[in-house]
Order: structure tokens, then sequence, then C-alpha cells
């Protein structure tokens, strides 16, 4: 058992090929089926391709919400929100206190969970781990990045992660089937990449070659080694390889590099203004390439599944990973926690101790499986103690590509899970796997990328978001400026020391501590 006063457990052997390993599923001391029945109410958001599926049903139709009904006896009441006003929706019913058991996301709030604590928005899980939810704490006290992700500043947790395998599961993709028609290799560096890309739009008839988002993210910034997620919030990064200063992003030199060579590509008409309403939350991202508008974007391996080209305006659509490979990589996203499936558990829960132990269960062997493929004897089953899939997810008698029959076998949309290489060996396309191994391989190490153990303190992190909004705001508007030709370089130069007078310098000066006391003990 991982409570603390249990004997010391011994080292978990290694998992057996389709298994999940041991040391993030060890022996439950929770009791399942739950006594009573509970009931909980949980807010979840349908992607547009879950909708595509399931139409006006929500996940209570599905294999995974059937194994966790009979594996917990808990039932759940699903409040479905559509993609495009979700976050909205859920800032509001978090303003007026009309909050669900569980929710996938908490609004403005992610970025600032210990305000989320304390204006009783969410609450500190510690106290019920032991007791309640054994197999997670197993899981936080054996994995360094989930517990990072999961852990506030304080030492608090309040949200579920769930537990990826170490690879980089996207990265560029490319219309393989365009390269192939005109004779073109694969770019490999800047001065290819234009090249192709004028090839694509005046041969194929690409409005915008690359897809670029109003967050401006289009998988290039690997090209620069900086680590920017989008336009969602200030992160800091190492200014180089293993060193000792921390950046923010968006004032790193590599930033700088990176729009000044998105503006290069408006310029050149690569990048249009249409890139300002363009994004998944508009619905028009997978229009972009599967109507033929695009041929080079950001996306996931699952992409790379041939089985996608259902899904599009041309019948020889056909893509594969790419990536610039000229430069040292030093920014990856190779990490084993996931966001996907993340669930809290909110303020408003009436029957806590029952809803952790629901959660708890994810994380046990049955539930893991359960969350990857579905019930047992649906899409999957054990043959000589390994998973073996079968035709309602291989080859699905609707039609469904794999990844969409997983989306109704499995619940990684909706619950915590924990992957393995073995799931993707099982689930992946031979197109899709090769993806994960090329990106993997191709985008490096996380030396420029600060240690997930980095934190700030609980003290830190309240100064440092009443200073964080306002610097993303100007951050945020001006680094699409540049990229549309109405600020120079200099000008953006100029912004970021006007963020410094913001608070900027306060705010780099918080990471730089925390990493300094962090390179102290390591």
């Amino acid at each position: 058992a991982p409570a603390e006063e249990a004997a010391p457990a011994e080292e978990a052997a290694p998992a057996e090929e389709g298994e999940p390993a041991e040391d993030a599923a060890p022996v439950s001391t929770v009791e399942y089926p739950l006594e009573g029945n509970p009931s909980f109410t949980y807010t979840v958001i349908m992607r547009n391709n879950v909708l595509a599926m399931l139409g006006d049903d929500d996940f209570s139709v599905t294999s995974a919400y059937k194994g966790l009904v009979e594996g917990t006896g808990a039932d759940i009441t699903f409040n479905a929100l559509g993609e495009a006003t979700a976050n909205e929706k859920i800032n509001i019913s978090m303003a007026s206190g009309d909050m669900t058991d569980f929710t996938v996301s908490v609004g403005n709030y992610a970025w600032n969970m210990t305000g989320a604590i304390e204006e009783g928005i969410l609450f500190d899980f510690v106290p019920y781990l032991d007791e309640c939810a054994p197999d997670y704490k197993a899981l936080l006290e054996n994995d360094e990045d989930v517990r990072a992700a999961a852990t506030n500043p304080d030492g608090t947790v309040s949200l579920f992660v769930s537990q990826a395998a170490p690879v980089q599961d996207k990265g560029i993709v490319i219309r393989q089937d365009w390269l192939d028609d005109l004779g073109m290799e694969k770019p490999t560096n800047r001065e290819d990449l234009e090249t192709v890309l004028h090839a694509f739009q005046s041969e194929k008839g690409a409005t915008m070659p690359i897809l670029t988002n109003s967050g401006l993210e289009t998988g290039l910034s690997h090209s620069f080694n900086c680590a920017f997620a989008g336009l969602n919030g200030v992160n800091f990064q190492l200014a180089e390889p293993n060193g000792k200063e921390v950046v923010a992003n968006f004032a790193s030199e590599n930033f700088i590099d990176y729009i000044v060579y998105l503006n290069h590509l408006y310029d050149e008409g690569l990048i249009i203004d249409d890139f300002m309403s363009t994004g998944r939350e508009q619905g028009n991202w997978e229009v972009s390439f599967y109507g033929g508008k695009c041929g080079v974007w950001a996306d996931g391996y699952r992409e790379l599944d041939p089985a996608n080209r259902e899904n599009a305006d041309d019948p020889n659509y056909r893509v594969s990973p790419m990536a610039l490979t000229d430069y040292e990589c030093h920014v990856s996203d190779v990490s084993t926690a996931s966001m996907n499936g993340q669930v809290f558990l909110t303020a408003a829960c009436e029957d806590i101790e029952n809803a952790m132990k629901v959660m708890n269960w994810c994380y046990t062997k049955d539930g893991i499986y359960n969350g990857l493929y579905g019930q047992k004897g649906d899409g999957w089953d054990l043959v000589d103690g390994k998973v073996e899939l079968n035709d309602n997810i291989l080859n699905n008698p609707n039609g469904w590509s794999v990844n969409n029959a997983l989306n109704w076998y499995g619940g990684q949309q909706w619950m915590p899970t924990c992957a393995s290489m073995e799931y993707y060996s099982l689930i992946c396309a031979p197109e899709s796997y090769e993806g994960l191994e090329f990106w993997t391989e191709a985008y490096g190490d996380n030396s420029m990328k600060l240690p997930s153990a980095v934190a700030l303190s609980p003290d830190d992190t309240t100064e440092y978001y009443s200073l964080a909004s306002d610097v993303l705001t100007l951050f945020s508007e001006n680094a699409i400026k540049v990229v549309t030709g109405q600020l120079d370089e200099a000008g953006y130069r100029d912004v970021i020391e006007q963020a410094n007078g913001m608070g900027l310098t306060r705010m780099t000066e918080l990471y730089q501590a925390a990493y300094d006391e962090y390179l102290a003990e390591n």
C-alpha cells in the first residue's frame, strides 16, 4: 500500500508487453465497487470530432463509461459543452457557484490553482490521498513529471493528471501526396521549406500553405528553441542549453527570431490574414487541411493515420511527419505527464471521499485498461495476459477510424489514464507509430526547458499572477503585430522593455530564484 505508514514497496517488475507499468498501478486498498451507488455530475467538453461521432449523445453511451460504472458502482450525469463556448460557460458557472462535482476545465483559473482553492472553487486532495486515492498517490510519488503537473506551488494537489509515455506525440505534418505529385523531397531546412510552400501555393492552390492560428502556432517554434505553446501564458525557459539564466519565452531571443521569421513568411504571402480567426476553437482548423487550403501544419500523431483521408476532399490525401533538422533542438515536449483527460474535483462536491475513490479507480490496473480501451470484451480482451484489440476498434463496423473508435471505447477525453509505448503500438497505424519515433528523435532534448520540479512558492505565485495578466496581454497583442508587419523587431524590443516596467522583471526574478534553489538542491 502506498500509505506513508506502510512498509516500503518492493521494486516493481518490468511490465509485460501490453500491460500498464506496475508502479503506475499498485494494488489498491480501496474496495470496488463502492457501496451505495454514489452519483456525481461532470462538466465535459465535446471536441468537434467527438460530436461528429456521438451526435446528440454524451459520454454516458460509451464503452469506457459503462466500464467505469461496472468497476466503481458509481454513475455520472454529464454536462456536455461545445468546444467553442466551453471556456466562457465554465467561467460563468464558477462565478455563480453553480458547479458540477467534476470538471475537465476550470477556465481562467487554469493558471492559478492555489487561487481557485482559496476562493472555494477547488480544494486540496492531499488529506484524502492515503485513504481514498492510494493508487493516484503512488503515481505521484513515482513519476516526477506527473507530480509536478498535479502539485501546486504550496504542495496542494487539486487535479487528477494522466500519465503518458515519454514521446514527442506532435510536430509538423506535411501533405506527402502533394510532395510526391510534385516530385519534391520533404524539406529539412527553412530554405527548402519555403520552396515547398511556394510550390504548394502555385501548383496545388493552397491559400494558406503553412497553417497558422491566432496563437501563432505553426510547429516551427521547435526550430527556434522557444518554449512556446501559443499565446496562453507567459512561460519561462533557459537562455541556453543547461544554462543558469531563465528568460520569459516572449522576451527570449529565440522567440524574437521566431516571430520575425513568421513575418518573413507573411511578406512572402505564405501566411495570410485569415490566421487571426483560425483555430480549433473556431472550428476551422481541420477544415483548413482536409479542404486542401494548406500543406504544412502542426498536429498530433493520430493525424498521420491514413484512415483520415476519408475526412478529406481529396481521396489521395496522405500526410507524413517532418522536422527541420539543420539545427540543434533543445526544447521538446517529451514528458510523462499528459493534460489530456485531466479531471478536477470541485468544492461543490458533497461526497468527496467517494468521488476521490471513483477517480482513483482510473489508476488501478482495471481502470487503466478501461480508460485506454473501454470495457473489457467490447473492443479488447486479455489473451495470455496481453491486450488484444478486436475489430470493433481495429476495423470498426460503423466505419470509424481507430482514432474515432477509441473516442467511444476508451475514455481519454474525459477520464485520467496511464499510457505506455505498448498502448501506442496497439492503437497506432504503422504511419502514426513511425511519426512518434521520428518526432521524438528529431526534436532532441529538453535542455532549454525549466525542470518540471521548478515551482514558485505560494506567496510568489500570488505575486506572479498579479503581474502576469497585463504582461501577457501586452505580448500577445504585439507579437501578432510583428507577424503582420505593423511592428518591427526594434519596436518589439521596446515592448519587452515596457513589459519589464509592468512587472516582467519581477516575474523573471521570481522564476530565477526558484531555479537557483533547484540547482542548489540538485
